[in-house]
Formats: structure tokens, C-alpha cells, sequence
């Protein structure tokens, strides 16, 4: 059978599933793309056991069937020299030929019979699935203020994740690496959830965001117990999640605070930003102290030091404290309010960074105790 399409097209589609590809594997069926053809789809799938991404494109033909496509697809199409491309397929020894102008190649796929896709297409058809409704930007926004706090160290899985828990009109995500923490809650009346905890692997999430676009479409978000999933547009994105115990974080958010500043985000974002190009170490260490409505940033190491002071509004006691410069400017740079509100819990309790009139959201930080 023969395949004619738009070549830009053909190259987004299989980018997008290539993202599920597996670096390396012991399962070599899983190193390939699969296509499947229908009288008017094409649909290419890709999985490394735990993301799964089915991109699919209109196609009008009167055949079908399936084939395994090698990997090495992506980038001759990537850089095929025609606007248009014509892919014949051999379905006896599973031969493609792909050509355009004077451009030639022969590939060798192989059959699909292998490939591991029911597993994912029965889990996203389970009667026990629940779903809801969600507008992609603000989907995207949520998980990048909340994914950037999940660990990235591998001797802690529980804390590779990103918690979701879904209650009565509430969704609640969680994120930490035991030296910081964001919770985040969103909440639509037209939601109604039984309580379920899902642990979504964040590196799997930033997949999500790297392929998800732009745009403000809308997006169905399902869960189940083991796959977490999103279907928009020609796109269908799951991931399996993790099986560890996600401990219980309530208890390590502080109540009264024992300072509170508001101060200007984007003044303080800058300030820290100067700091951090003299902080030394692991922890990137910084000095902060706040007294009298003046919000002190030092910082000293072999190359030099600095010392700024801005204007803040001071509620409670003086403070001083060192702080990982990494960790504030991350909740700086993501966040776009004018103002933020900064909680201290005297000099060994956590940071908090809060919203102005908004306490769906909190960034925990933890500060350093000793400065090496």
C-alpha cells in the first residue's frame, strides 16, 4: 500500500511519539514506532513501559493494518528534502520506501504482533476509570509550578513523583525533595471525585509538558489505579504510576508564622539572582535577614561578596538565616505575581512562600543549617 502525505506533518507526529522511546531496553519490540492504518488514520504509538504516546493524523486510503517502523524513520523524515512524501509499504517482508523528489530510501520494518499496546488501551478503556475535563494551558501552568520541587535523585522513588489527590470538587497536587515542598490546590465545582491518590512519575509529567504545545484547548485528564493519562487533541499521553507510599506532608507545614514580609517578586528575583553568582557549594548558600521593613541579602566566598537591601512590609520579629539561593529563584522565576508573601518560622523553621489572597498554593523551603 502506498502512504502520501504533508512531510512537516508526517516529522510532528512521529517527534511526538518518539519522545516514549526507550534509551535503552532488554524488550527490542519496544524500540520501534508503531504505526497502525485505517481507512482514514494513520496512528503512531510508542512506549518505554512507563510513558505511553499515540499521536494520530488524517489519511485517506482504502487499506489497513499495522507495522513496526524503525526508530532511524524519525530522522529521515526529520530531514527529507520535499514538501511531500510517499511511503509504499511492502506488507510480505514488511519493506518501506520512502521517496520524494529524487530523494530514495529503503527501510525494513517488522511485524507488530509483539508490540506491548493492548496493556495500555484496555487500562484507558477500564470501567473503574475516572476522568474530568481541563483547559490545556492551565494544566500545563499547574504542573510546572509543582514538577521543578520533585526529586531527581533515584535513591528516592517515592519522592520522584508528583502526588495527585483527587477529593470530593478538589485536586491536590504535592511535590518535594525533602528539602523543599509545593502543595497546590485546584478546585471546579463541576467536579465531583472519589478519594484517590495517584503518584505520577515527574519525569514523566516533564515529558508531558515538553510535548504538550501551546494553545488554551481543551484536554480529558483520567485516572485509574495505574495509569494516569491525558487525551488532547490528536494526542493521547499516559503514564504508569509509581507504587511507592507517598508520605503524609501535613505535618511538616508549620502554623502561625514568626515573621511574615510582602515584598516585590521580580525586585527580590533579581537581588537573588546577584547573590547566587557568589554563592559557593552544594547548597549555594545565601544570608537573609529581615528587620525594621528592610529585607537583607548577603552573601560572602572566596571570589567576593555582596550585600543588597530591599523595602519590604514587615509583620513580627527580626529573623536571620541562610538559605539555598537554588531553591528561592526557582519559585521566582515560575511564579509572575507582582507580590509574594515570605512566612518565617524562626531561625531552624522552613520558609514559606505564599500568594497574595490566594492560599490554594505554598512553597515550603527548608533553611540551611550550617555553611560549610
Amino acid at each position: 500500500m502506498q502512504i502520501s502525505t504533508v512531510t512537516g506533518q508526517l516529522a510532528t507526529c512521529l517527534e511526538t511519539v518518539e519522545k516514549a522511546l526507550p534509551v535503552r531496553t532488554t524488550v527490542p519490540v519496544i524500540s520501534n514506532i508503531l504505526l497502525q492504518i485505517d481507512s482514514n488514520k494513520l496512528i503512531f504509538s510508542a512506549t518505554n513501559h512507563e510513558i505511553f504516546i499515540t499521536v494520530s493524523m488524517d489519511h485517506e486510503g482504502s487499506d489497513s493494518g499495522s507495522i513496526l517502523l524503525p526508530p532511524k524513520i524519525v530522522d529521515i523524515v526529520r530531514y527529507f528534502p520535499t514538501p511531500s512524501v510517499s511511503i509504499d509499504i511492502n506488507w510480505e517482508n514488511y519493506r518501506l520506501d520512502i521517496s520524494g523528489g529524487s530523494a530514495r530510501f529503503h527501510l525494513y520494518g517488522s511485524s507488530s504482533d509483539d508490540f506491548p499496546l493492548n496493556s495500555v488501551v484496555s487500562a484507558s478503556s477500564d470501567e473503574t476509570a475516572e476522568s474530568f475535563s481541563f483547559d490545556l494551558s492551565s494544566f500545563k501552568k499547574i504542573l510546572k509550578e509543582v514538577v521543578f520541587a520533585a526529586s531527581t535523585e533515584e535513591t528516592r522513588p517515592a519522592f520522584n513523583g508528583v502526588l495527585f489527590t483527587f477529593k470530593d470538587q478538589t485536586l491536590t497536587l504535592t511535590a518535594s525533595d525533602t528539602y523543599r515542598l509545593v502543595v497546590s490546590k485546584i478546585q471546579d465545582e463541576s467536579w465531583s471525585f472519589k478519594e484517590v491518590r495517584c503518584l505520577v512519575p515527574a519525569k514523566a509529567l516533564r515529558e508531558f509538558l515538553r510535548i504538550a504545545g501551546e494553545g488554551h484547548k481543551g484536554i480529558t485528564v483520567g485516572y485509574q489505579n495505574s495509569l494516569l493519562s491525558v487525551d488532547f487533541g490528536n494526542i493521547y499521553f499516559a503514564s504508569r504510576l509509581l507504587e511507592e507510599k507517598y508520605p503524609d506532608v501535613s505535618g511538616v507545614i508549620p502554623g502561625d508564622y514568626k515573621t511574615r514580609v510582602v515584598i516585590e517578586r521580580k525586585l527580590l528575583e533579581d537581588t537573588i539572582s546577584r547573590a547566587a553568582l557568589l554563592a559557593e557549594g552544594k547548597n549555594q548558600a545565601v544570608n537573609i535577614a529581615v528587620k525594621d521593613n528592610s529585607f537583607e541579602v548577603r552573601v560572602s566566598s572566596q571570589e567576593g561578596s555582596m550585600e543588597e537591601y530591599l523595602p519590604v512590609e514587615q509583620d513580627g520579629e527580626s529573623i536571620e538565616l541562610f538559605v539555598n539561593s537554588r531553591f528561592v529563584l526557582d519559585i521566582l522565576k515560575i511564579r509572575d505575581e507582582e507580590k509574594i508573601i515570605i512566612d518565617f518560622h524562626g531561625e531552624g523553621g522552613p520558609l514559606i512562600f505564599r500568594l497574595m489572597d490566594d492560599s490554594s498554593y505554598l512553597y515550603l523551603v527548608l533553611p540551611i543549617k550550617k555553611v560549610n
